[in-house]
This record gives structure tokens, sequence and C-alpha cells, in this order.
């Protein structure tokens, strides 16, 4: 592979992600994205970190304009935290916003373009009510998908309209506002531009068009047709830009017709970005708003149990492993944020028991039964089914069972679900061969056996490990639980040894970032010897030595390593199967995707849904996290592995413009399964290495549906898919699952010709009854006639009734008084507002400015409730800002201040929300002055304190 051709996609990248830059100092949609993501999250941070008394470090940020995941981190902790679940949340909104332009590159609302204004802000108040009712409802990667897909064409409307133009450096307060309308816009019949013939097109905007401040977009088509003497958006896709009048006024790179205002844009669109983030937050509350980004404790603990007659010493070692771990992680970085418990025996499953409070997940595991037993096999694939769809990606579940799967037929969906979601399963197994208990059935030790290799299976794919012990082992056996209970974990070196022969020796290596070196081996092996990189060794004879602590577990081995920086060995002697994984903690940690080129106006770079095609040349996208904090670390190759240990292919790593952003070329994409490898040095030439988690497959299948993100209700609704091959034709079987048992019916088998495609279709209705913000996951897979090939596709839908409401709440002054000297000291002001909503109701109402007392009262006045909203604050704080929340989430914002006080701060303290909680919650829990109800828009008052901060 040439090096030309890795830069050819890192430029093919650049120009793609959005904003269509297609030079390397162009700013794309990832890009506005993400800058505008990390700014709010540092200002919330600060904010966070004032209100509860700790140090936000804002002088160990290098780029204040521009800081990075791990600096944040760092800055709010004070210590070394690991931001990888914030940089996955991030990369869901940003490939979200990419989506747009592969999947909808000739929508004009999608982007604004052709004076679309009506139905391009509908859109865009469609997706935020999608985003925050999904928030609410707990299904964080739902809404991130939402948001990327609404912040697409917010940004646009500053490249192809002429806000720019008509002089404005600050977002539209209408584009999120109330009403149908953006602002005073061209009529439908008004001429907007004159003729402009070159490549750069000045002046080309009619003067009476930028006097008048009227708003106009680029009309855009593959066609030659649009009204005389409109605009056009330009570039060599559009067709409109021959006809009267020609030209072009977009902005999305330095190559564009008005290219000269590309940076004003960004800029613009990144405040913008940033107000629609405030908006979701204020929604929402700082809580939710926190785990949506996996800001603070993105951690969670899932556990799946066999509530079997048999199961009750598992159950109580389950509840004391969760207990051990709330209390002992309750207040720090890696306290889970979510709680996931789901019980399993025969024929029943479920239900799932999701929740954020912990003491609401002891008491749910605390009220777990071992009952009953029937037949030996257990419903544990559905299980881990509901586990996988409800846990956040990247999840650690632990299943406990002394039981096979009965529901074995779900081998390939919840496959499709561990790629999908990129989660480790890891089985403690309990006498599962060996059982006398239920033991009068014919063909136990067969069966047991099987499911005992499908859960090797499912463990390997997944990253996660089969323990298999003994009950009275099992208390020392969950302390893997314990070790994987961080956001810092990191994979050094996994492998599985099928080798018969006596001994095999591996290498890993231990980087200055890493601490909390642990390696397990599972299987059954004769001995061990373990040597660091000056020589000394470790044998399995010795428990506690120069190297470490080792437990000897029956067939689990646990080592826990003092560890050097520098090249570890192990040397282990078996004649059978076994297991090794060596983790450690860092910060240093990477995300991975797939991305193909996909063609039209808006070409680019787009992530590849399901298993990468076999044999096809394929791009991958690394993001590498801690490095500005590691600096002497640099990433050199990204390789494949074999589940052995031993290389398939290498690559370079090539970096992009973007700190920690590297992409890779791989020729002939491989057809076996294996482990991504991303290798690299310090300036000592000491190496450092990572690997995945999930094994990764090919397929010469590829599955596609592309469909709404929301349905309504009891409505009837057909999705199609699309099916292709690069190999031999024949009949391919389909399997379509849902977790709600909404889908009716769905093609079952799909014939292709060789090389051919063909399309399928499913059919699926909610009860009229479902609960809106209600999230339903879709899989469909595909499979070879001959068992040999299998593909996916995940779909995460959303069911939500018709929004009608966007009108935020509406706040009026009744009055002020003050009676403030120069002394501000022990002297108080006050202030009375009423509130009202025409809609669905007032749910909240919180401060963010001011740190005095909010009250409030409901009235009935004129014929509708009212709210009175009383505020007394210290002449010292001379400023509050009270935001009042409807049950449709439109968010009102009401800036009051008194007159400046000599001798007080220039700047009012940027917090709270009243005189009690910091915090506000979603349901207004603690606050003064909450409203009962549910939540979720966004009001012109808000937009425009949105654009005096910005």
């Amino acid at each position: 592979m040439s090096v030309f051709r890795v830069l050819l996609i890192i430029a093919t990248a650049r120009m793609a992600l959005g904003f269509l830059p297609n030079a390397e100092d162009s700013i794309s949609h990832t890009k506005i994205t993400e800058r505008a993501i990390l700014r709010k999250t540092m200002a919330v941070l600060r904010e966070l970190a004032a209100s509860t008394g700790r140090n936000f470090d804002i002088g160990s940020i290098s780029d204040v304009g521009n800081p990075t995941s791990g600096e944040l981190f760092r800055a709010y902790y004070g210590r070394e935290v690991s931001p990888i679940k914030f940089e996955q949340a991030m990369q869901t909104v940003k490939d979200a916003n990419v989506g747009v332009d592969h999947y909808h590159p000739l929508s004009a609302k999608h982007h604004f373009d052709s004076e679309s204004f009506v139905e391009a802000k509908r859109y865009l108040l469609l997706k935020s009510s999608a985003a925050k009712e999904n928030i609410m409802q707990g299904n964080y990667e739902t809404a991130r998908s939402r948001l990327g897909e609404m912040l697409h064409t917010l940004q646009d409307f500053y490249s192809h309209s002429n806000w720019i133009e008509l002089g404005y450096t600050v977002p539209n307060p209408d584009l999120i506002g109330a009403g149908e309308g953006i602002g005073n816009t061209a009529a439908p019949d008004q001429a907007t531009c004159i003729d402009c013939n070159t490549d750069t097109c000045k002046n080309n905007i009619l003067n009476n068009i930028l006097g008048s401040k009227l708003i106009t977009t680029g009309y855009f088509s593959l066609l030659p047709s649009k009204p005389a003497g409109k605009c056009s958006h330009g570039g060599s896709w559009d067709m409109t830009r021959i006809r009267n009048a020609m030209g072009g006024i977009n902005k999305d790179h330095y190559g564009s017709e008005h290219w000269y205002l590309h940076k004003e844009a960004a800029d613009v669109a990144v405040s913008a970005t940033v107000g629609v983030l405030e908006d979701i937050r204020n929604a929402v509350g700082d809580k939710a708003f926190l785990k949506f980004l996996n800001i603070e404790s993105p951690a969670a603990l899932c556990f799946v149990i066999d509530t079997t007659g048999s199961m009750a010493g598992e159950i109580e070692n389950a509840k004391q492993r969760a207990f051990s771990i709330i209390d002992r992680k309750r207040g720090t970085p890696d306290e889970p944020s979510t709680y996931v418990l789901v019980p399993f025996n025969d024929p029943d499953f479920g239900p799932v028991y999701k929740t954020s409070d912990a003491n609401i997940f002891k008491a749910s595991i605390s009220l777990l039964t071992a009952i009953g037993g029937g037949d030996i096999p257990e419903m544990c694939l559905s299980g881990i089914q509901l586990a996988l769809i409800n846990s956040p990606p990247s999840s650690e579940i632990y299943v406990f069972t002394d039981a096979p799967a009965k529901d074995d037929y779900l081998r390939n969906n919840i496959l499709a679900l561990i790629e999908s979601t990129k989660s480790s399963v890891t089985f403690l197994l309990t006498n599962i061969v060996f059982r006398k208990k239920r033991s009068g059935q014919q063909g136990q030790r067969a069966r047991s056996m099987g499911s005992s290799i499908l859960y090797q299976e499912l463990a390997a794919t997944s990253g996660g490990q089969t323990i298999e012990t003994t009950k009275a082992s099992l208390q020392q056996m969950t302390a893997v639980i314990s070790d994987s209970s961080t956001a810092a974990l990191v994979t050094l070196f996994q492998a599985k040894n099928t080798f018969l022969k006596t001994e095999s020796t591996f290498y890993f290596h231990v980087d200055e970032s890493v601490t909390n070196v642990t390696a397990y081996i599972s299987g059954n092996i004769i001995s061990y010897t373990v040597s660091n990189p000056s020589g000394v060794s470790q044998n399995s004879s010795l428990q506690d030595g120069p190297l470490g602590y080792m437990e000897n577990l029956g067939r689990f081995y646990i080592l826990r390593l003092r560890g050097d920086v520098g090249r570890w060995q192990i040397s282990i002697s078996s004649y059978q199967n076994y297991d090794l994984k060596v983790t450690g903690q860092s910060i240093v940690s990477f995300l991975y995707s797939f991305v193909e080129p996909f063609e039209g106006p808006h070409p680019g770079l787009g992530p590849i849904e399901g298993r990468p095609q076999t044999g096809q040349n394929v791009t991958m996208m690394l993001r590498v996290t801690g490095l500005t904090i590691y600096k002497t670390l640099v990433v050199k190759n990204v390789s494949f592995v074999d589940p052995d240990g031993s290389l398939i292919v290498s690559s370079p790593a090539m970096p992009a413009l973007s700190t920690g952003l590297y992409y890779a070329y791989i020729e002939r994409f491989p057809g076996q399964q294996f482990a991504l490898v991303v290798t690299g040095q310090d300036n000592s030439s000491n190496e450092f290495r990572r690997q995945s988690n999930t094994r990764i497959t090919s397929s010469r299948i590829s599955v596609e549906a592309v469909t709404n993100s929301t349905f309504e209700p009891g409505k009837l609704c057909t999705i199609p898919f699309t099916v292709t091959t690069t190999s031999i034709g024949g009949t391919y079987s389909v399997r379509v699952r849902d977790d709600k048992g909404f889908v009716l019916s769905a093609t079952s088998s799909i014939y292709l010709e060789n090389y051919g495609t063909s399309q399928g279709n499913l059919t699926f209705q909610s009860p009229d009854g479902t609960e809106s913000g209600t999230g339903v996951t879709i899989t469909i897979e595909v499979e070879s006639s001959d068992l040999s090939d299998m593909n996916y596709a995940v779909l995460r839908l959303t069911i939500a009734k018709e929004v009608v409401d966007f009108d935020p709440p509406v706040c009026s002054l009744v009055f002020i008084n003050e009676n403030c000297s120069t002394n501000c000291a022990g002297e108080t002001w006050e202030l009375c507002a009423e509130v009202r909503d025409g809609g669905v109701g007032v749910h909240r109402i919180f401060t963010r400015l001011g740190n005095g007392t909010l009250n409030t009262t409901m009235v009935w006045e004129g014929g509708a409730n009212t709210t009175l909203v009383n505020y007394t604050a210290s002449c010292c704080s001379t400023e509050v800002n009270i935001i009042v929340v409807d049950k449709a989430g439109n968010v009102g914002n009401c800036p009051y201040s008194v007159r400046k006080i000599p001798g007080t701060s220039a700047a009012p303290e940027p917090l709270t929300t009243g005189s009690t909680t910091p915090y506000p919650d979603a349901f207004g829990n603690g606050q003064p002055g909450a409203v009962a109800g549910s939540v979720l828009l966004y009001s012109s008052s808000l937009a425009l304190l949105a654009l005096y901060m910005f």
C-alpha cells in the first residue's frame, strides 16, 4: 500500500465529514460539533466544580478555546481519569451528523436549501424534541443520534444561507425558537441574487436583500431549475447555478463561491451548537445531561442472573459483589451511573431492572430468589439479549449460571448485538458440566458441553471471559467484576491458546501510563512463569513474590503484577486449551470504526453498519485518547491479529489534523476473525500496545436499512431493507427480532443472484398506549444457506406521540424591589414574576445564574394556571437567570438584574440552581419552586442569552 493512497484517504475524510471542506484548513461538521461539545463540557465542568467547592485547573489546558477531553477531565478531577466513554458519546453524535449527508443528500429540509424555511425549522424542532425525550427515557445512545441529525441541519443554515452576509456574527435566535418562522425571509417570488460567472462570488446577493435584512438560502438541485433570480447553493453538483441567477453563495469550504466567509460561518455554527447543548441541558437537567454525554461516572454495572433453584449461592455472591462495588466506588469517577439487572430461568426471562439509583439496584437484586428448575436448560441468551439492548455501549456484562442455554437459536442475534455495541460478556459458570441436581435427563453432559462451547464463543468474541468454577470458589472469582468496573480499563493483550503443546510464551508491553496490571488465565494448565523487563521471574508455585500476588482458583488464575515499564513475558505449560488476558488502567485508549466513501453532492466517509466486507479495501478511523497528557507516546501502526495472537496484517496509522485522530487503509479485508491492535512507542523506544475487546468478523453479505427514527404509537409501519452479496448467490435466510414484540411480520428468506442485490421488508406496530419515548431495538440477521456467513443491521427506533407544542413558557415581571447601597453586604433585593404556558403546562422552574432563594406558588388567574415566582438575593449578587421548562421540554429563559452596585464583582457567579441544589434533576426533585410534571425545547430569550454569552 502506498503512502499516497493513505494520504488520499485522509484528504477525502477531511473533505467529507460535513461543511464540505476539501482543504486541510477547512472546518468540517465533525470539527464544529466536537469544538462545541468540548466547549460546553468545559463550561459545565467549571460550574460543577465551583458549585461543589473543588478546583477546576484551567491553567492545565493548553488551548482554552479548543480543549481536549483528556485535559478537561484532568482539570476537573485533579488527576488522570479516562475520557474514553465521553469520546464514544461524542463520536455517536458526529457519526449521526455525517449520516445526514450520506442518507439525505438531496433533501432540502435536511440542509436548509432552496428556502425550505418552514420544513427545515420543523425538522430541527422534532429532532430536538426526540433527543430530549430519549434522554428522559434513558435511551442515551438514540438521543445522541437524534442530536447529531439535528445539528447537521442547524449548522448548514450558516453555510447555506446569507446569515453571515447580512453581517450577523451570532446565531439566529429564531431557528429553534417559538413559532414557525426563522425571522424575516425573502418572499417566494422575490429575486435574491445577481449573476456571478467566476469561481469566487462576491457581492452577488442583491443590495435590497442585504439592506432589508431578509434571509434567503441557496437553491440546490441536480436539475437546472429554480425560480428566476433566486440564489443558488453552487458547486459542481448544483445544476441551478447555471440558471438566473448564476453562481452560488455556500460557504462549505475554502473552495466554495463564498469561501472568504467560511470561517465566520463555522464560528457561528459552533456557537449555535453550544446554544443547543445548553437548551438540552436546561430541558433535561444536569444529571441527565452528564449521563447523556458520559461526562461523569460513565461506568455501568450489568448482571444477568439465573434464578433457578440451585442458584441461591450465586445470587448471594452477586449481591455481595454488587454491594461492595457500589459502596467502594460511590463518589469516585468510577461510580456506576447505570445499573442493569436481568433475571432468567425457564421459561421466563426478565424483566429488565434498569436504574441510575444504586439503592434501587440494591433493593432489586436483594429481591431475587432462587426457585424452581424443571429441565436443565434455561433462557440464558434471552437474558443476555435484554442486557445488551439496555446497557450502554462498551459495557461489561456478567452472567451467572450453572445451566446450558435453551435458547441457543439466539446465537447470531447475540453476536450482532455484541459487535454493534462493542460490549463484553463474561460468564461465571458453576458446576455447569457435571451437575447432580436436575440430572435425570439423558444427554445432560453432551448438551452442557455444547453450551459451554457456546458461552466460550460469545465471551471470546466480546473480549470477555468464561470462568468455570465451583460454587465454593465463586466469591473469589467475582473479584474480576471489581477489576473491570472502571472506565479506564484497557486490554494490553488477549489470546486463546489452541496449540496442544507443552509450553507457549506470550509477550505484552507496559507503558508509562498503565497502572494496576492484571493477568487472567482461564483453563486447565500445568504451570506458568512470569518475567518482567529486567529479567526477574516468578512462577506459579509462589503466591506472593517479587512480581506480584498470584491466585490459583482451580481453572482460573489471577496474577496481580507490580508493573515495570517495558516488555513482559508469560510462559504457560498446558496440554489443553486456555485463554490469557492482560489488562491495566490507563487514559491512553482508543475507539475505532470502519468507514467507507459515499458519493453525491456531499461526498465523504461514513461508518460501515454491520460487518465489513470480506476481501474489500477498507479504511479504518481511529481515535486515541490521552496523548495530550502523555505527549511522549506516538501511535505507529494498526494490526489485525488472530485469536491466538499471531499477526495477520499491519498498516501504518496516518495522523489527521485533529489530535488523536488517525486513519489506516487495509487492502483485501481478511476473512477470518481477528482482534484489532494499536501499537506505538515513547521517546525511549518503549512500545505501547492496546487491543480491542471485541473480535471483528467480516462478511460477503451486506444488510442496509434506512428508515425514519421515530414512529407514532398505534401506526402500522413498513421498513424496507436491502441485502447484497459479493459472492455466489443462493437462498439466504432472514430473521428479524425486536425487544418489544412490535414486529408483526418480515421477509423470511431472500434469493440473490451471484453478486446480486434484493430487497425485503418488515412491518411493525406498537400498541396505541405505548409510552412516548419508548425505545425499540430491531435486528435483521441474514445468513447463507450453508451457515458459513452472516451479517446484520441493528435499528434503534423511538415510539413517540406527535409533538404539537413548540412554544416555551413566558415570564412577565410583576415587580423588583431593591434598596441596595454601595455596601452590598447584608442587603437584599427581590423580584416577583408571573409564568404562563399556553401549551401543556409548566413542569419545573429553577435558576442558572445568581445565588438567591427561589419560591413558586400556583394561582388561578384569567382562566388559566399561573405560577408566581418570587426570588430574593443578596445585593452583592445582582443578576438572576430564571429557567422555566414546560412538559413538552420547551425552555423559557427569564434574565433579570438590579442596577450595578459599586464594589460588586463585574461578573456574577456562573452557577447555581437556587439556594439548595447545584444539580437540577429532570423531575425538579429538591428544586426550589419545582413544578410536578414530566419534561422537554427552546425560547427566543434563551437563544438571545446564548448570543450574548457566545
